[in-house]
């Protein structure tokens, strides 16, 4: 009978630890998606926007050549908040999200002809992707309001 014990607290501490390893793979699902967003997406606002250079961000944040990209620019804080509904522990989970507010957007448009990026900045509503862990991971539509100069 002493073996009964035994064998069940065997099993519960290797339930544990599996249950221990599926949040950390989990955790780390999740800050890869954010962690790539904000590498190939965000710009930080302790930089003027107007210093921000397309060729420079397309090189710098190792974005992979592409006719068109965008960036936005605002605060990790209101990124990692996007995808949060009006009760802050429900998040959007795979669903299109529109921004409340505009942001400024800088959009990289390849030129072949002069063979570098131009670039296009406006006050823009985004649309993002909260991705099925309920946090934003990439950038769906833009509708321009007004052009930055």
């Amino acid at each position: 009978m002493s073996l009964v014990p035994a064998l069940m607290s065997s099993l519960k501490a290797w339930a544990l630890l599996l249950l221990l390893l599926c949040l950390q793979h989990s955790l780390l699902a999740q800050s890869t998606s954010r962690r790539q967003f904000m590498e190939h997406h965000h710009l930080s606002p302790n930089k003027m926007f107007s210093d921000y250079n397309c060729d420079v961000l397309m090189t710098d944040k190792a974005v992979k050549p592409k006719l068109s990209h965008m960036f936005v620019y605002m605060t990790w804080y209101k990124v990692e908040h996007i995808c949060i509904g009006s009760n802050w522990r429900d998040r959007y989970k795979n669903m299109y999200i529109w921004a409340q507010t505009p942001i400024k957007v800088l959009r990289c448009q390849w030129e072949s002809l002069k063979n570098r990026y131009t670039e296009r900045r406006s006050y823009s509503y985004v649309q993002f992707h909260c991705n099925a862990d309920g946090y934003v991971d990439s950038i769906e539509d833009i509708k321009a309001l007004e052009p930055i100069l």
